[in-house]
């Protein structure tokens, strides 16, 4: 199929596909597939890259405008590289149309953090490690995804971009910071999607999306914190609709030689291995979770039980009111310190600068002011103690389960950068009070999308490994998808 004609084809897609999401379904068999078997299918020459990535760019505008999940479109890039045989026909994830979040370094644009300061920041030079390894395993990157300004929030509700919506209902939150990501995969533009997770947001934005979210091992996948690598609390990695395509992009991503992380490799089924596995219940800050996440937890319990593993409540094996402490001045720091450095690099006065951004972000840089370098490190250190105390508590444990967040995705306009900082932290308090321990620790975690309200939003469940376990996490993912199949939900705001 020549390039006109494809063109011509996709045209006629995005024109059915303008009026709902079920017109374009007759047009575009790829749609309900997952990477994995887009790849296959490109891998048989029995669809080229082209082809694959002109249907993803007709469900991104059949669905975008109802979501706003998209930041930038490169649809010109990726069609160059499709149409010059640029893309590797025999990897992975060959040929397979890909999404990435703004805050990924992508050669050749600018990168973006959700903010209005986003316009003054210098076109990348050289594209994330990460992305390189990605596009070389077959990934074809034809646009930008939305996140929460600096990627603080665990929404994506934005001065610079607007307000990202959730395809299950889109009066309530896709979840942050990758809420565009979640979004766009949700709704069937892509399989999946890129991610970052510094406390929370790959798994987040997962749970409230019905979506596969692994948060790996720190140093897992290659890339850190350019801003500020002392506070090194993020994982860059992917949230996806089934197991098998968080597993394989964890095959061919994964840093190899990393002291004490023996590598994962391809995780392709379940173990029958029985787990051991503990219960927490309440959050890190000793909330009680809603009555839906307490029902997804009992309903991940029974079904945990009933496939034969041993299962049992337990309490945090830490002491959370001095991690809860000690984290939130590591979040307050790590925003004053992106400022100066964000400064420094604009050649730009700070106090000018941060005058762009989100009253939110504003306050927790001031905040983060006052923490002084050295109370800092002190800080720190004691994130040691908080990390050899949680690992100790997989000596009698395989894995431990909890919610993801405290209730089901909140509505629109609850939390966002606009909101004063004092009602802000009180209402994250009572939502997002679950995933930050790992990033602190540097250990494995995973959301999976095992139940919805009935109002039919996602609620997603937490399980967290050892360092460097994500071999058990996968494996049980797998048996757990097996038993509650999740890839064909599709909520009512979708592409196709």
């Amino acid at each position: 199929m020549t390039r006109r004609t494809m063109m011509q084809a996709a045209a006629a897609l995005g024109a059915g596909a303008a009026g709902g999401a079920a017109s374009a379904a007759p047009s575009d068999p790829w749609a309900d597939m997952d990477a994995t078997a887009m790849a296959e299918k490109v891998r048989a020459r029995e669809v080229s890259p082209l082809e694959m990535l002109e249907a993803a760019i007709a469900r991104a505008e059949a669905v975008n405008g109802r979501l706003n999940c998209l930041s930038e479109t490169l649809y010109d890039r990726a069609r160059t590289r499709a149409a010059e045989g640029r893309v590797p026909l025999d990897g992975p994830f060959a040929g397979v149309p890909y999404l990435l979040k703004d805050e990924t370094e992508l050669a050749g644009v600018r990168r973006r953090f959700g903010s209005r300061l986003d316009a003054g920041l210098p076109v990348t030079e050289r594209s994330d490690p990460m992305v390189e390894r990605m596009e070389a395993a077959g990934f074809n990157i034809f646009g930008r995804t939305t996140m929460s300004e600096f990627g603080a929030l665990p929404t994506t509700e934005t001065a610079a971009y607007g307000v990202t919506r959730n395809p299950w209902n889109t009066n309530h939150t896709p979840g942050g910071s990758s809420g565009g990501s979640a979004a766009a995969v949700a709704a069937g533009i892509v399989p999946m999607a890129d991610a970052w997770d510094g406390a929370g947001s790959i798994r987040i934005p997962a749970a409230n999306c019905g979506l596969v979210g692994l948060k790996p091992t720190r140093d897992r996948t290659p890339g850190m914190d350019k801003w500020f690598p002392a506070l090194n609390l993020a994982s860059h990695f992917c949230v996806s609709r089934s197991v098998r395509d968080s597993a394989a992009l964890l095959a061919v991503t994964e840093t190899q030689g990393t002291p004490g992380l023996p590598p994962t490799g391809r995780v392709e089924g379940p173990s029958t291995r029985r787990l051991r596995i503990g219960v927490a219940a309440s959050s890190l800050g000793g909330h009680a979770p809603s009555v839906e996440t307490a029902a997804a937890l009992a309903d991940a319990v029974a079904l945990l039980e009933g496939l034969g593993h041993s299962v049992r409540p337990v309490a945090w094996p830490i002491d959370a009111d001095a991690f809860q402490a000690d984290f939130t001045q590591i979040y307050l720091a790590y925003g004053d310190r992106m400022a100066d450095r964000l400064a420094r690099a604009l050649g730009q006065d700070r106090a000018a600068l941060m005058a762009q951004a989100e009253p939110a972000s504003q306050a927790m840089a001031m905040m983060g002011s006052m923490i002084s370098e050295a109370a800092l490190q002190t800080t720190l250190e004691r994130v040691g103690v908080h990390a050899a105390r949680y690992y100790a508590g997989f000596q009698d444990l395989d894995l431990l389960m909890s919610p993801v967040l405290l209730t089901p995705p909140v509505e629109i306009g609850r939390i966002n950068g606009s909101v004063p900082i004092l009602d802000l932290a009180q209402r994250l308090n009572h939502y997002a009070d679950y995933t930050m321990l790992q990033n602190a620790v540097g250990g494995p975690a995973i959301s999976l999308p095992l139940f919805w309200t009935a109002e039919n939003l996602p609620l997603g469940v937490q399980f967290a490994a050892d360092r460097g376990d994500e071999r058990t996490l996968l494996e049980l993912a797998y048996e757990l998808e097996q038993a509650r199949p999740w890839a064909s939900r599709r909520p009512p705001t979708r592409a196709v």
